[in-house]
């Protein structure tokens, strides 16, 4: 299949190579799993995602727990613009395809990540010739290919990504709100992604929305704003990235707060991560424990949801050896399985409360 491009054309192209992210870390010393637990998505009466790279998915222990424990795929990188947009303006899918394809092979759903992101502008947009095409139809060539490929078969598009500033001032200035409007360019690729399918549900995505209220805030205000403008907005995602020392009830608020619109809410990224922690707290030990009733108060909340709006709970990562985390602190364990995939204390928290 020939490759499009930012110029709405079918080029041929050779497809590049699946690349991870980051080198092998140190393992971190396991935590003491628990005897037995079910598959977690035998357990959650709503789909249980974990992110994936397609180079994860050639480890067979690895494909194998995530048959066994997810219903739903997130790409992690591969279906962002760093890696589809070449700087030629031409689209690389072998990755994503990868990852597609493999749900489908084994019954899994499919959910985008992300068609805009303030952090991600390609060469190719950067100098686009506006003599061949304009800015804004760029813009649809691009997220129509990315969402076209995949229609009838994602459940679902982080449309935009991030929006927020991180101190809740307003939103965040990119390439897109100054080449398209600062709110605008968010309309814009909402209305761009249903076009393209018009089945799969739209999402509005940010992160630190439990630790900073202020950003909350902003997010709530700027969902309501997509809804005054009829964007067809269709969810709401939390990343729900926290440490261990995350105050207590606000993960819950949070989720509370954002299923007040009615909307699919979706915890799109869930980790825990004890390495951020600030230090106060004596021991891993005492960090392990707050983490499990971190793990506990999200599903508690999520599970307080009407069962309409349970999206997804997303985990970023099974096991601890994937995550991202690891490039920063080799002996962060964030995730609710260890290094050889055993279920631990947090993934127990976790099912107690959804089962």
């Amino acid at each position: 299949m020939g490759s499009a491009s930012l110029y709405g054309l079918s080029r041929r192209s050779f497809l590049g190579s699946a690349l991870a992210l980051g080198a092998c870390q140190p393992a971190a010393q396991s935590q003491t799993p628990v005897v037995s637990l079910p598959p977690l998505k035998s357990i959650a009466p709503f789909p249980v995602g974990t992110a994936v790279q397609a180079v994860h998915l050639t480890d067979p222990a690895l494909a194998r727990l995530i048959v066994a424990q997810a219903s739903q795929l997130t790409p992690e990188w591969e279906m962002k613009m760093e890696y589809i947009v070449r700087d030629d303006g031409t689209f690389r899918f072998d990755a994503p395809d990868a990852i597609a394809a493999f749900a489908r092979t084994h019954g899994l759903g499919l959910f985008g990540h992300t068609l805009v992101w303030y952090a991600q502008t390609s060469p190719a947009f950067e100098r686009l010739d506006e003599g061949r095409v304009s800015f804004a139809q760029a813009y649809r060539n691009y997220i129509h290919a990315v969402v076209g490929r995949y229609r009838g078969q994602a459940v679902g598009w982080d449309v935009v990504n991030e929006a927020v500033a991180e101190d809740g001032e307003g939103w965040r200035d990119s390439l897109w709100s100054q080449r398209l409007g600062a709110f605008e360019h968010m309309v814009l690729a909402f209305q761009n992604a249903r076009e393209a399918d018009p089945a799969a549900k739209l999402f509005l995505n940010d992160y630190n929305l439990e630790w900073i209220p202020k950003k909350r805030a902003t997010f709530l205000r700027l969902v309501e704003r997509l809804l005054a403008a009829g964007a067809p907005i269709d969810g709401v995602g939390t990343q729900t990235h926290v440490a261990a020392d995350q105050a207590p009830g606000e993960i819950a608020r949070t989720i509370a707060e954002l299923g007040q619109f009615g909307l699919a809410v979706h915890v799109s990224e869930f980790d825990v991560s004890l390495s951020r922690a600030q230090g106060f707290m004596p021991n891993r030990a005492v960090l392990e424990r707050q983490q499990a009733a971190l793990y506990a108060e999200a599903a508690e909340a999520f599970m307080a949801l009407p069962p309409r709006q349970r999206f997804a709970f997303s985990f970023w990562g099974l096991r601890d050896s994937e995550s991202w985390l690891k490039r920063e602190d080799a002996r962060d364990t964030p995730l609710p399985f260890d290094n050889q995939g055993r279920p631990k204390a947090a993934a127990a928290a976790w099912a107690a409360q959804v089962g």
